[in-house]
């Protein structure tokens, strides 16, 4: 594996010192003479193959996409269904994460607080990339703070972006230091006593280098909580670096530090499929409470990422252009704290109790990716190719410990596991779900030994008041630590690919081709031996090799009905892999997840560019699919399903339909289950729609004002069928509705640089308790209710 990477560095640097090389040679001194006079050494040409302006966005408009080809390429020649969240979207939005943009993509649904979604029924397995690389998972959403744009392909999209992401890709892509130097700064107050400062400097040239490097940077600081009260604390800084070399070279190189210390968004249990309340053994109903956190003050999720990468671009000519990339991912995680165990629940007479238990995990990864692409421009008689050829490395090196406290469950009637010294496994902690209907809480705090509870482990939370909550252990000391897991996991792939768009009939009908071939090796050396709370740490231990491969491949066509290209038919057909490296408990091997997408849509121009759309009908299958066994007797075990269908229909549109009302939005309709046995996709929507308008004045006396209106539909979803105490199907999670509305106001004082702005949002203006993002058979998750914010901004 370290041959892999130094080889992986190596043809990197060979192909940076060959490019440089070239590039020394074009900038030497040119011979006298009328030729000579026409050069001009200090000239800038931009590499408009790789690159994509946003000069030329207009509104929530854009016309090129940079990543989905990975060449500029106009989006109308694209047989691919793409959304684009530029910089004006996200500012209009006041998006400070992911998770604030995906919310107006109508094919995705949330699924998890770390940027787990759906998209056409499919999660999001490997879908989550900076400027073209894939991420390392984290706590938390993705940051925006140095993100220009978000580009989202629905759909598979293995040949340029590699394993994984069946139902869509989200490619962020960072700010770029720009010619002209500007500088804006926005303040964020939350209700919660919350404060975010946002920056971003852009010096333009500087002062040195006869206008050959440009530098900007941004930075976040946030302090505060979270609607439900948890601690959400934030820096990072963001330097980017541009060196044009040449004219026909240059280096652009990027750093970002993020630190997050955030708390746990626990889930809350369900009882006899009822999502608001338990009925404890006094024949009392008890409303569960909503805006409420499961955590200890002492609790925190602390993470610490470090990107930094290298782009260098060269033009041997017009029409044959090389770029070389690297970047290094280093991630440092440690979870520490109390977990809330929603999937035990013990009612007495006059509350109910959710065991807890507690965990330590140290984890680090360290992802070393590259990527060495050359693209070809070349006609052959009518047919006009833009051909890119590309390598690929990736090696991911994670580290991960994991220490954890019983999970004490209650209900123990052992004398010997009730009183000892509380070093029970899992099998012995209890039982999942207890009913005492003649125990009163007081009772339980004077001797927890009457509901089952060992007084040497955590105790339970009240779920009805935690003001009334006892101490989290009674015990003589804190309950102690047990190894749970300590594994090394290296992971390598290569990969090889090649794409083609090319057009003919005078550019009326575009075709796009490509191939990908991906090599994939995992080992993993499990330090942890035995059985817990009695695992042991060893000093070394056998690797576990395993190794796959696959070819994807993907096709399209665009063909634009009419000379002015406003109504365009595509297809595409692709197909995707993702390697499933879990084995089974007797070490039995699972099969790669594999999947097949048709597409067809009808793109559309209207108004003279102001009214641009999508319909678009899709039809994904996806085989081998990995579920954990649901059988209570195989816990540990994985099943794999084969057949899992996604069929459904979608329309976005993206309007100017004034120069002051701008309109984005989309619905989709997706029919996801399984073909074989007719079970529908749990958490998958049907229907979903999203809508955002926002209309600024720019005449008389309400000039600089500006309102907003986002409204976001789920459908009623399938629940999750994972289940802990045989709760009953209490399918299907309740439709919902969300509305957002933002007020601001712009001004510029006469005779003063600055500009001004502020903005008072309101979201979930209607305190809508009522959206679930988890939602299993006995415990969810909820979004926050009514939430405002003022913003406050100055630019110059």
């Amino acid at each position: 594996m370290q041959r892999s990477l130094l080889r992986a560095g190596f043809l990197s640097a060979s192909c940076l010192a060959l490019a440089l090389g070239s590039a020394s040679a074009q900038v030497a001194p040119a011979p006298s003479g009328p030729a000579a006079a026409k050069t001009d050494p200090n000239e800038v040409i931009t590499l408009s193959v790789f690159e994509v302006s946003t000069n030329k966005d207009l509104g929530y408009q854009s016309a090129n996409a940079a990543e989905v080809t990975r060449m500029n390429t106009p989006i109308e020649n694209i047989p691919m269904n793409l959304t684009i969240f530029n910089s004006q979207f996200m500012e209009d939005i006041l998006a400070t994460d992911t998770s604030d943009l995906l919310a107006f993509e109508a094919s995705a649904q949330r699924t998890t607080e770390n940027d787990g979604f759906l998209a056409r029924g499919s999660a999001s397995v490997g879908a989550n990339f900076l400027n073209g690389f894939a991420q390392a998972t984290g706590n938390g959403s993705q940051p925006l703070a140095n993100i220009d744009r978000v580009e989202v392909i629905r759909g598979p999209a293995a040949v340029l972006y590699g394993a994984g992401g069946y139902g869509g890709t989200i490619n962020r892509i960072t700010k770029q230091p720009q010619p002209k130097p500007f500088y804006r700064a926005r303040t964020i107050l939350r209700d919660k006593s919350s404060i975010r400062i946002e920056g971003d400097a852009n010096f333009g040239y500087l002062p040195f280098g006869k206008k050959r490097f440009l530098f900007r940077l941004n930075g976040v600081h946030e302090r505060g909580y979270t609607w439900f009260g948890q601690s959400k604390k934030e820096d990072s800084f963001a330097p980017s670096f541009t060196w044009q070399i040449a004219p026909q070279t240059k280096l652009v190189l990027e750093y970002l530090y993020n630190w997050r210390e955030t708390q746990g968004s626990w889930e809350t249990p369900i009882h006899n499929g009822d999502l608001k309340g338990i009925t404890t053994g006094d024949g009392t109903y008890h409303i569960l409470p909503r805006k409420i956190n499961w955590v200890e003050p002492e609790d925190y999720r602390r993470q610490y990422r470090n990107v930094g990468s290298y782009n260098f671009q060269h033009a041997f000519s017009r029409d044959l252009q090389f770029r070389s990339q690297f970047q290094f991912e280093g991630k440092e995680q440690k979870l520490y704290e109390h977990q809330a165990a929603s999937s035990g629940l013990t009612i007495l007479k006059d509350t109910a109790l959710m065991p807890r238990l507690f965990r330590d995990q140290p984890r680090r990864t360290y992802g070393y990716n590259s990527r060495h692409e050359l693209v070809w421009q070349k006609s052959t008689g009518p047919l006009h190719h833009r051909m890119l050829f590309g390598f690929g490395t990736v090696e991911v090196y994670d580290y991960n410990t994991s220490y954890l406290a019983v999970r004490a469950h209650g209900g123990i009637t052992n004398p010997s596991r009730l009183y000892g010294d509380g070093r029970l496994s899992t099998a012995n902690a209890g039982n999942p779900y207890n009913y005492f209907p003649n125990l009163t809480y007081q009772q339980f705090l004077a001797d927890p030994t009457l509901a089952g509870f060992n007084i040497n482990n955590y105790m339970p939370i009240n779920l009805f008041d935690r003001a009334a909550e006892g101490p989290t252990w009674v015990g003589p000391h804190r309950p102690y630590n047990y190894l749970d897991a300590c594994t090394k996991t290296v992971t390598a792939n290569q990969d090889y690919y090649f794409n083609d768009v090319f057009s003919f009939a005078k550019d009326r009908l575009w075709i796009m081709a490509g191939l990908r071939h991906s090599e994939v090796e995992r080992r993993t050396i499990a330090f942890a031996s035995g059985s817990y709370p009695n695992k042991v740490l060893r000093s070394s231990a056998p690797t576990v090799s395993q190794n796959t491969s696959a070819t994807t491949n993907s096709t399209g066509a665009v063909w634009h009905l009419n000379r002015s290209h406003t109504l365009s038919l595509y297809a595409n057909l692709n197909t995707s892999f993702n390697p499933e490296f879990r084995s089974q408990p007797d070490g039995s091997r699972l099969d790669p997840e594999e999947g097949k997408q048709k597409e067809i849509g009808l793109r559309f121009s209207f108004l003279d560019g102001r009214l641009t759309g999508l319909f678009t009908y899709f039809d994904i299958l996806q085989d081998n699919v990995t579920k954990a066994d649901p059988d209570p007797d195989r816990t540990g075990y994985y099943i794999q399903v084969s057949g899992q269908r996604s069929t459904g229909f979608e329309l976005s549109w993206n309007a100017r339909i004034t120069d002051q009302w701008l309109v984005f939005g989309g619905v989709a309709d997706t029919d996801a289950r399984n073909d074989i046995t007719g079970e529908a996709k749990d958490l998958q929507p049907q229907y979903r729609f999203t809508m955002f308008n926002r209309y600024n004045f720019e005449r008389g006396w309400l000039k600089g004002l500006n309102v907003s209106l986002g409204t976001i539909y789920t459908g009623e979803r399938p629940v999750n069928p994972a289940n802990s105490r045989n709760e009953p199907d209490w399918s299907p999670v309740p439709e919902w509705w969300r509305v957002d509305a933002t007020v601001g106001y712009k001004w510029k004082p006469k005779r003063s640089k600055y500009s001004y702005d502020a903005s008072f949002k309101v979201s979930n203006l209607f305190d809508n308790r009522e959206i679930y993002y988890v939602a299993e058979r006995h415990r969810y998750t909820i979004d926050p209710g009514l939430d405002w914010q003022v913003v406050m901004g100055v630019r110059f």
